[in-house]
Formats: structure tokens, sequence, C-alpha cells
């Protein structure tokens, strides 16, 4: 199970790597270290909303995007509550059940690429949300996505300014 401690030591290190980023991470960071004092939680529905996001890339530099109703395409990010060690194992699972088959990591991608954190959906309330989101590379064809499915390959460029930016440095730190 996805614990206070694996999503502890995931923003620690993640913090570490990228300080310029610790305000942003503050809530998170204070309230994991509540968690873990008192032994529970004690909020009452008020702590941030952590999810695991799978930043799927294609050969074409496209990212696996999900079609909701009448909103843009968003990528996709599920909260795990059981079953799951770490995040990074949540976003992998949850890329295979979209239907992605053959992924794989570049070698030393096994942190999050980036912790984005914002406002959780309507239903959740007034809550930070963080997704770790982890970078995953497959071939488009290799995907297989069920008949009407909201899965959908959309241009790195036009995903999120911050992700394409660290996407592409990562790939491109590892050509090298």
């Amino acid at each position: 199970m996805i614990g206070n401690a694996a999503v502890a030591r995931a923003v620690s290190d993640y913090m570490h790597r990228r300080p310029g980023e610790s305000l942003t991470l503050a809530p998170l960071w204070q309230t994991l270290a509540q968690h873990a004092k008192a032994g529970a939680c004690h909020h009452r529905g008020t702590c941030p909303i952590v999810t695991a996001s799978p930043i799927v890339v294609n050969e074409r530099s496209q990212v696996l995007m999900l079609q909701g109703g009448r909103g843009p395409a968003r990528l996709p990010e599920a909260r795990f509550e059981e079953g799951f060690d770490t995040l990074g194992e949540a976003a992998l699972t949850l890329a295979r059940a979209l239907g992605v088959e053959q992924l794989w990591s570049q070698p030393g991608c096994d942190e999050p690429i980036q912790l984005d954190a914002g406002c959780a959906d309507v239903q959740d309330g007034d809550r930070m949300r963080v997704a770790a989101r982890y970078l995953f590379r497959t071939h488009a064809s290799l995907c297989r996505f069920a008949p009407g499915a909201p899965q959908l390959w959309v241009p790195l460029n036009e995903v999120d300014l911050e992700l394409s930016r660290r996407v592409h440095a990562v790939m491109a730190e590892r050509v090298s």
C-alpha cells in the first residue's frame, strides 16, 4: 500500500533535486510531517490528494491524454489507495490499464519528473492536488485502446509548457 512514508520519501527526494519548488510543495510536506508525528490523519478530509500520473510519450513526441466530455484533454492520473508500494508502480499500472503495452522507462528515470501541485477536482472539495508524474516511453503501434475509449495522442508541445520542457530535457539528457 502506498503509505505516507513512501509519499514523504518521493516528495523529499524531489524537493532536494528541485529546491525551487519547495514553497509550492510545502503544504503537502507539512501534512505528511503531521501524519508521521500523530501516527494517523486528523485533518478530516482536508489533506492534499496525491495522485500518480504516467506521462507516456510515443516515438513522435506525442503524449497520451484522456478526452473527458466537454472539457479539454487531461493527463491521466488516479489516486491509488491500496495494492502498490510506490507512486511509480501505480503510474505504471495506470498506463497499462489504459492500453499501453510494452512501455519502458529511460535509464535513470525512476523518480517523478514533476510533482504538479494544483486544485483538486470539484468533487474532492477545496483541497490541494499533487500529481506525481512519471515518464514512460512506448511506440504508438503497440498500444491497444478499446473502441470509443477516451485515449488520444497530443503533441508534447501542446500539453503543458513546464512539463514539455522537462520531458524534452530528460529525453535529451538520456540520449547524450
